[in-house]
């Protein structure tokens, strides 16, 4: 029986008995994808201002992949320095997020992308990935 005491309560049952509460989803940040933050980006490319946005949610993979090439592309032409793409999360999704992927795919094989990462929530948070434009 758990004491209502809170001297007599530890830290570890504290903790337990706040997880499970809806306070601490709230509060609790999303996890963080490795693989989907690029190691080598630079500070200077994080603080980069974004220059154009691409919104993919509702796309088909194949559309996706066909208004990226042409974003990054004119991207490039414009002389861009940072560019967001908004994938969504993927929550209505069978499986895998599937736009996610179309995106990352496209990243890690286009010579035009750089360094990439995960922005902030007000930009999207892991729904969402900002992008360095090679020159």
């Amino acid at each position: 029986m758990q004491t209502t005491d809170p001297k007599k309560n530890n830290f570890g049952d504290i903790l337990a008995a706040w997880e499970k509460t809806d306070s601490a989803k709230k509060v609790r940040p999303e996890p963080r994808d490795e693989e989907y933050e690029t190691q080598q980006h630079s500070v200077g490319a994080k603080k980069l201002p974004v220059d154009g946005t691409l919104d993919l949610h509702g796309l088909t993979a194949a559309e996706a992949e066909s208004k990226l090439g042409s974003f990054f592309a004119k991207a490039r032409k414009a002389g861009w320095k940072k560019v967001l793409i908004i994938h969504g999360k993927g929550i209505h999704s069978k499986e895998e997020p599937v736009l996610k992927n179309v995106v990352m795919e496209f990243i890690k094989s286009s010579p035009i992308a750089g360094s990439h990462g995960i922005p902030g929530a007000a930009e999207g948070g892991s729904g969402a990935v900002w992008v360095a434009i090679k020159k």
